[in-house]
């Protein structure tokens, strides 16, 4: 039996309960499995809690936890949230030990939620039709971020980047722009030494990655200048077409950066403000 639980217009409410008598009949339960006797349950206290009939979800909720359901104490803890009551909805969850995923991503929310955002990570990995995909890792890494800091976070990434190297479910090319995302997270958290290191690791698979050797000079250049003039030597030479002057280019880059515009801008305002003060010496006198 399938129960519409959907909380929009009294219509689908009262469909709801009508399909819910339905099922909930003694001749249409003994022809049930117990899978299907637990989901009309969890649909009922759904209902129930749609309505507002709180004590009835209450009610039902331990019937369903006496009956062995996974998802009993995710009912409890919907309604303690509902109360904003957070600690005790985590609490309510943890006790339930259930295995259900839903039930570990509501814990992970939760603790996330209540400023435990390491554990909220931790409880992240046990999801595992997720935990191995770039976007929760993503989520988990900023999750160690702000519970445990930058280099906890990168330690993290650097494990992760590991197992999606080794899982043979994504391209090279996959691989290697997240691992350059990773070295612009170490250097934007003020770590150019585990960036290189990151850098030099990707460079050995891919030696002609333009994109990582700049990353790489950049790195070393804040720690080790020599190094970066080493590395800067490995860059190709670049073609340059016959028909581009270079001296104009010189020219026409420092006319229109930020330096060459004050040099040509800064003249003509000089000559505005003496042509004003001369006006107003004049209104003086």
């Amino acid at each position: 039996a399938v129960v519409s639980t959907q909380s929009t217009g009294d219509q689908n409410m009262f469909d709801s309960k009508k399909k819910l008598k339905i099922a909930t009949t003694d001749t249409v339960r003994t022809k049930l499995a117990a899978s299907q006797t637990n989901s009309i349950d969890f649909n009922s206290c759904l209902l129930s809690f749609y309505t507002n009939q709180l004590e009835q979800v209450k009610k039902k909720s331990l019937q369903l936890k006496e009956a062995g359901s996974p998802l009993a104490p995710l009912l409890l803890a919907t309604l303690l949230v509902r109360e904003k009551k957070f600690e005790d909805a985590l609490k309510a969850l943890q006790e339930g030990n259930s295995p259900e995923e839903v039930v570990q991503l509501s814990i992970a929310e939760l603790m996330k939620k209540t400023g435990s955002y390491c554990d909220s990570a931790d409880a992240l990995k046990k999801v595992l039709s997720i935990s191995k995909r770039p976007g929760a890792i993503s989520l988990m890494a900023s999750l160690t971020l702000l519970g445990a800091g930058p280099e906890a976070a990168a330690d993290y990434l650097d494990a992760a980047m590991e197992e999606l190297r080794n899982s043979g479910k994504y391209t090279n090319e996959e691989i290697t722009g997240w691992a350059l995302q990773c070295a612009k997270f170490c250097l934007a958290h003020d770590m150019p030494e585990k960036a290189a290191q990151n850098l030099e690791n990707l460079l050995a698979r891919d030696s002609s990655n333009i994109k990582a050797l700049a990353l790489l000079i950049r790195s070393y250049s804040l720690f080790d200048a020599p190094r970066a003039h080493e590395v800067a030597l490995r860059l190709p030479d670049i073609d340059i077409p016959a028909d581009i002057d270079l001296e104009q280019l010189e020219i026409g880059v420092g006319v229109t950066s930020g330096r060459g515009l004050r040099k040509v801008i800064q003249p003509e305002e000089e000559k505005i403000n003496e042509a004003n003060r001369r006006i107003e010496t004049k209104k003086k006198k």
